[in-house]
């Protein structure tokens, strides 16, 4: 029988630990790597389930017209090796993208939404009232008739590039009615880069003051330089879902002119690092996860802005060369 100081660390270990979902199969490999075989990307996959992630966004079933790079998602998801504790993501944009993603075994939907009615026309040719509507129920109900988990971008969710700001006020009603649809997952896209500490955690808050029960996650962009500051308000607010993409690799984010690189997402392996040195536990293997750099490094051909691997977890002390060891230091 634990006693009661046993059951509060375990309290506090649940409490504090958090999930890291995985986005660069899906979001950023196809564009900073180009030119990959399926076999790479199965290979690329197959690694990242080998760390301790415990979500992967892995394909997406965009017609190839629109997405070339994604012509392979039926052939990719069959080659991965997957693993019984990992879900596995596939991107669904429509009806016949869900229709293509369930013949396969992926594990849940990706659907995308946004806050903004001009953004949701110009992103996904619909107005947001058609797609929650139209084509969200039939998407939703095809899921549960097919046993499968739904997870929603909310994008534009701190701010729009079009029309402006977006009030919170905006953001809960539209997740009371995903909550109410049947949403396993609802994920706030910061698509603008436009979100700080401040907005983040009084959104957050105000959300989670709802008390829907429904999965609350956050996809920073760094656009503007402030994702990972906007994680840790995040969690500070409640969040214990978090999207990353190895290396920072990403698609064009919204907000910006012109993309020499692709690297606009949050780190994975900075994230990763950043909660494990603030006692956060996040059940990632940094070293597997490193390994994984070094090969999507190989991959693209040139290094990652990533920080870690070449700065190395604060955890590693430096050694003192051997002809300066008991030398005076000065300031």
């Amino acid at each position: 029988m634990p006693n009661a100081s046993t059951a509060g660390k375990a309290a506090r270990k649940k409490e504090n630990s958090l999930t890291i979902v995985e986005v660069s199969p899906r979001d950023g490999l196809p564009e900073v790597c180009s030119g990959l075989s399926t076999e790479d990307k199965i290979n690329y996959i197959n690694k990242l389930s080998e760390t301790g992630l415990k979500k992967i966004e892995c394909a997406s079933f965009t017609h190839p017209r629109l997405l070339p790079e994604g012509y392979d998602a039926e052939k990719l998801v069959a080659g991965i090796a997957k693993k019984p504790e990992v879900t596995y993501v596939g991107l669904v944009p429509n009806e016949i993208g869900c229709r293509r993603a369930l013949v396969t075994q992926i594990d849940e939907l990706l659907v995308l939404l946004s806050a903004s009615d001009t953004f949701n026309r110009i992103n996904v040719g619909k107005s947001l009232k058609e797609s929650l509507n139209k084509v969200l129920p039939t998407l939703l109900d095809a899921a549960v008739r097919n046993a499968r988990s739904v997870r929603i971008y909310v994008m534009t969710a701190f701010g729009c590039p079009y029309t402006g700001p977006i009030r919170p006020e905006e953001v809960a009603r539209l997740l009371l009615k995903l909550s109410y649809m049947g949403a396993s997952e609802v994920v706030l896209v910061d698509s603008t880069g436009l979100a700080d500490p401040k907005s983040v955690k009084e959104l957050i808050r105000m959300l989670l003051d709802l008390k829907l029960g429904i999965q609350l996650a956050v996809h920073f962009h760094n656009t503007r330089g402030t994702a990972i500051a906007n994680c840790v308000a995040a969690y500070e607010a409640g969040i214990r879902i978090f999207d990353a993409s190895l290396g920072g690799m990403s698609n064009t984010p919204y907000g910006v002119s012109e993309l020499d690189i692709g690297y606009w997402n949050v780190p994975t392996e900075d994230l990763v690092h950043l909660f494990e040195a603030m006692g956060i536990q996040t059940g990632i293997d940094l070293e597997k996860l490193l390994d994984c750099v070094r090969l999507a490094e190989k991959m693209a051909g040139k290094p990652l802005p990533g920080h870690i691997l070449r700065a190395r977890p604060a955890s590693q002390i430096t050694e003192i060369p051997r002809h300066l060891k008991g030398q005076p230091v000065l300031d």
